[in-house]
């Protein structure tokens, strides 16, 4: 008797948090979509003299802000690919024979790469090795698994 009540309270307990999570993206949503008049108590709407602007001013107050929200969104956006293009993981289309100054390495995901350093010349041999590539204050750097790392220069 005791399993069962408790297993009752458990599985209402695990509901309402599922339903809760469903509900917090769409509260979001809203949230993005609401005008100034939500996101502020009427205290704080009042005291920025907020309640004196017509209907017609109070809406173009809103779409001013929707921009904003926008253009600040995709700002972040730009940031955040700026960020991922710092790394890159991917795997040489073929097979590696070694490589040299100049010599262009393609991965399998279409970006090529060149060696950037006079005077390198990296030997070895592998089938599609995995690699890694940062970038730092010195430039691009590629890891090849197991076998070497040197600086390389994108290939556009």
């Amino acid at each position: 008797m005791k399993n069962t009540i408790l297993s009752r309270r458990i599985f209402i307990v695990l509901a309402f948090v599922a339903f809760s999570l469903g509900t917090v993206p769409f509260a979001r949503a809203q949230d993005a979509a609401a005008g100034i008049e939500q996101a502020m108590t009427p205290a704080e709407f009042k005291a920025a003299g907020l309640d004196k602007l017509s209907g017609a001013e109070l809406a173009k107050l809103n779409a001013w802000l929707q921009g904003y929200r926008e253009q600040a969104e995709k700002k972040a956006a730009m940031r955040e690919s700026r960020v991922r293009l710092q790394l890159v993981v991917s795997r040489i289309d073929g097979a590696w024979n070694g490589a040299g100054y100049g010599d262009i390495i393609t991965l399998e995901d279409g970006t090529r790469w060149k060696l950037a350093n006079k005077g390198d010349r990296f030997g070895g041999q592998a089938d599609r090795p995995a690699v890694a590539i940062t970038k730092s204050v010195f430039g691009w750097k590629m890891r090849v698994s197991r076998i070497a790392e040197f600086y390389v220069e994108p290939v556009k």
